[in-house]
């Protein structure tokens, strides 16, 4: 549209000349200038009014969000100390063009930002890129597996780096160089994900991870099966197999509570293989408009006999506001 303002404005400053002009040559020229505006109005009018010719931002959208969460926190360990804290803030964009009827190209980027860090803004959450289409949604880059998507998220309540406690302990809340299918068909939900790192580990996947997912109502029902392989200096020392689950539900009266347990076996070639696992629960009560109550007991075992074992369990109790 510039190209066109352009071109009338010059057009209008050597018009009057042209006119007092009798030459045929310069009679010519202005007819040719004449048709040529009357071709880019025609142009332009077709542009605005034929949706082939649309430019595809039209199809496009681009969103920018973030959350801050400052905390004031209180710890007595050596000593009773007061500390300005932060609950997981972060910055992101998210953007998607649909190029045909229900195809969709998406991408989402993600970083943490730490209000007790100098204000520091920098790792990644995520970051991929990948398709969308009524068929399911394949994903490449640093992404939330899918046994964080169908498992612990639903007992991930608390807004602390740790939360689910007993999950955080060896299983994972992102995942780099990951490629996951994702298939929504209401109201189960498919997974399938593996991670290729080609600098560590073997030369095919070096995780895969599956589930399904079921909701309807407020209930929600999730299973995951992971395994992976374990690397020291490319050299393969063993494997690792995940298996979980979640059932979670909120009641009509915002009342929402969740449990998950998820069962690990830890095989080794040169050393004891052994059994661990993991268990959260989450009670979330709202009252008073803008609050929440919020409990939680978690434990971990990691399936080690001796005195070098670090098994653990606890309590949490959160007021949100």
């Amino acid at each position: 549209m510039s190209r066109i303002v352009l071109l009338v404005l010059v057009i209008a400053l050597q018009v009057p000349a042209l006119v007092n002009a009798q030459t045929p040559e310069e009679s010519e020229r202005l007819k040719q200038l004449e048709q040529r505006v009357k071709e880019l109005e025609q142009q332009t009018k077709s542009t605005q009014s034929s949706p082939s010719m649309q430019s595809s931002l039209q199809n496009s959208h681009f969103s920018l969000y973030g959350s801050l969460r400052p905390t004031l926190e209180y710890q007595d360990k050596s000593d009773e100390v007061w500390d300005i804290g932060d609950a997981l803030s972060r910055l992101g964009v998210k953007a998607d063009t649909e190029f045909v009827a229900g195809w969709r190209a998406i991408a989402q980027g993600e970083w943490k930002i730490r209000l007790d860090d100098n204000g520091q803004f920098g790792e990644a959450r995520l970051a991929f890129a990948g398709l969308a289409s009524p068929y399911g949604q394949l994903t490449f880059g640093r992404q939330r597996p899918v046994q964080y998507t169908l498992v612990a998220e639903y007992i991930d309540i608390f807004n602390n780096a740790n939360s689910p406690f007993g999950y955080n302990q060896e299983s994972p809340f992102f995942v780099n160089n990951a490629l996951i299918y994702e298939g929504k068909f209401k109201p189960v939900t498919m997974m399938v994900s593996a991670t290729f790192d080609g600098n560590t580990g073997g030369g095919g996947a070096d995780t895969v991870n599956l589930g399904a997912g079921f909701d309807q109502n407020g209930f929600h029902l999730g299973i995951a099966y992971l395994q992976k392989d374990t690397y020291v200096d490319s050299n393969r020392t063993g494997e690792e197999q995940l298996t979980g689950g979640v059932i979670s539900y909120e009641f009509s009266n915002g009342i929402y509570a969740a449990v998950g347990y998820q069962n690990k076996e830890y095989e080794f070639e040169t050393a004891t293989n052994r059994t661990g696992n993991t268990f959260d629960s989450a009670l979330a009560i709202p009252f008073a408009s803008a609050y929440k109550l919020k409990l939680g007991y978690f434990g971990f075992k990691d399936g080690i006999k001796d005195i070098s074992s670090q098994d653990y369990d606890g309590y949490n109790l959160t007021l949100e506001w």
